[in-house]
């Protein structure tokens, strides 16, 4: 297996902490199984990497976005039969090759239940399914019991499931609380007369409503070591998998006065070494964090100078004894300013889509116990 790539831009994800991030989710759910989301590349972390590292571990139970997505994953795990669930819409072109991928899909509405039924009926198989509630997303779902029973009364439909999503299961405030409370028993009225295994817990009820009674759970952000909630406390103990590094290319030292990048938005106040650092937006370093952020240089915090370019950016690292070929940390753990909930609160985002923005050119390399163990080259 090579362990070659463009050592310009690069993610580190580390197996040892999405390790411990998965073993602290058993531990306040233990009788729980979890659902390993794998989505948007497994939240811009390398679903190559992190379903196979769950798989490695023993989760067994899946889900994804969208047929394309699942059929990358059967051919990343190279298991057919392990539980696999598809959230999205599957248009009717796709109908066999859901079939074909052993997916279980989603069954959001009783005309979409009709028509993959007719389908089914016409090649003469069964296709499972887990029946999707709206329960206060008004996003995909039926609504009343009427509709549940229509799409189980289905001669090739399967139903093996029960779910919903919630709204603000990670907002701690006592309105949002009695909403996520309301949906739980909604879900729990809609689905009392069947007897199917259930799902609701996603990471914000998982760390704050762990006591719900389900079958499986969908921790989605938390195995990646980042909470669904940062400002909130939670009894799980997370660590950030992702770490995002570049190198210095190349130095110079500008006077007092002196501008710098696009638009002239930052003049030198003081004479100063500048680093150019071979990463940009086109990485999905956000140019919104332009003059903002800080990157790490020798275990020295070195501010952004200038606007963040497609491809490159600035640096200050005056006070960083900094050379030629060192590493510059963009995201990390290690330091709370380059941490990617910090990152999200500059942009005025939520950590999810700080980690899903990492671009596809940005090769993804498992680390465990400090060694590069695989690169995963999506470009």
């Amino acid at each position: 297996m090579s362990l070659d790539y463009l050592k310009r831009c690069w993610a580190e994800i580390d197996l040892d902490a999405l390790d411990g991030n998965i073993k602290a989710i058993q531990t306040i759910c233990p009788d729980k199984e979890i659902i390993g989301i794998v989505k948007a590349n497994a939240y811009g972390h390398s679903d190559a990497i992190c379903a196979e590292e769950m798989y490695r571990l023993g989760i067994r139970r899946f889900a994804v976005s969208n047929i394309h997505e699942a059929d990358r994953l059967r051919k990343i795990i190279g298991d057919m039969n392990c539980f696999l669930l598809v959230f999205g819409y599957i248009r009717e072109e796709n109908f066999e090759q859901s079939a074909g991928l052993n997916v279980t899909v989603t069954l959001g509405s009783v005309e979409f239940a009709q028509r993959l039924n007719g389908f089914a009926k016409d090649k003469g198989i069964k296709i499972k399914g887990h029946i999707a509630f709206d329960t206060g997303m008004s996003r995909v779902g039926i609504r009343s019991g009427e509709e549940a029973e229509s799409i189980m009364l289905l001669s090739n439909i399967e139903v093996t499931g029960m779910y919903t999503h919630f709204a603000v299961s990670d907002e701690l405030d006592e309105d949002s609380r009695k909403f996520t409370l309301q949906q739980y028993d909604k879900l729990a009225e809609l689905s009392k007369n069947h007897n199917l295994p259930l799902h609701c817990q996603n990471s914000g009820a998982v760390c704050y409503h762990s006591q719900m009674k389900s079958d499986y759970i969908r921790p989605g952000i938390m195995p990646y070591g980042l909470s669904p909630n940062p400002k909130a406390g939670s009894n799980v103990k997370l660590k950030q998998i992702m770490t995002l590094k570049s190198v210095i290319d190349q130095l110079k030292t500008i006077p007092k006065g002196t501008d710098v990048s696009y638009g002239r938005t930052y003049t030198a106040d003081s004479e100063q070494i500048i680093a150019l650092v071979p990463v940009g937006y086109g990485d999905g370093y956000s140019r919104a964090l332009s003059n903002k952020a800080v990157v790490a240089v020798n275990g020295v915090l070195c501010p952004v100078r200038g606007r963040i370019c497609m491809d490159q950016m600035m640096v200050d690292v005056t006070e960083a004894k900094a050379k030629i070929g060192d590493e510059v940390i963009l995201y990390s753990g290690d330091y709370e300013q380059t941490s990617i909930d910090c990152i999200a609160d500059l942009l005025g985002t939520i950590n999810y889509e700080v980690v899903c923005d990492v671009s596809a050119r940005v090769p993804r390399v498992a680390v465990r116990d400090g060694k590069a163990v695989r690169v995963v080259n999506e470009r």
